[in-house]
């Protein structure tokens, strides 16, 4: 596994990045498999947000190398940064699991990162790092509901509780 306090912060920064593109990936995917209207566009709005993340580690980079060629991984660190693994017999709560997962990680994460750096940027990887785990608890949430409610992500809500 990759050491945050000795891996440059280029290579975590592309790791972060790549992390941010998949997550991004995986939401839109995830919401196109989703009947429930209001839990579609949840997803959708944190599919919006990561792909936000992604341009705002970019700038981070750009501002901290700005004559260096950023290198972004084909695939992220798994045991850092876990991502999504969308099949087609995965259930709701699986995914949704996964993804509390990957959030939590992701807000731990950009949390240590930002004790190596000062500044705005420091404040940058602060902020994705609270970001992150607003996204947790609102996973969180739509996991508890989908516990509950068995077709939840098949149905608009009115017929879930009906």
């Amino acid at each position: 596994m990759i050491n945050l306090a000795r891996t440059s912060l280029k290579t975590l920064l592309g790791l972060a990045i790549r992390a941010e593109i998949d997550s991004h990936n995986v939401y839109q995917r995830l919401a196109r498999r989703l009947k429930n209207p209001l839990l579609r566009e949840k997803i959708r709005i944190l599919a919006f947000e990561e792909k936000k993340h992604e341009k705002a580690l970019k700038n981070l980079f750009a501002a901290s190398y700005p004559k260096e060629k950023l290198l972004i991984p084909p695939k992220t660190e798994e045991k850092l940064l876990p991502s999504v693994v969308i099949k087609p017999s995965s259930s709701l709560v699986d995914l949704l699991e996964q993804a509390m997962k990957a959030e939590r990680s992701a807000e731990t994460f950009y949390a240590r990162l930002s004790r190596r750096i000062k500044g705005e940027k420091k404040r940058l990887l602060q902020y994705l790092s609270r970001v992150e785990k607003s996204h947790f608890l609102m996973l969180q949430s739509e996991y508890t509901l989908a516990l509950q409610f068995e077709d939840y992500a098949e149905r608009d809500i009115d017929k879930v509780i009906t």
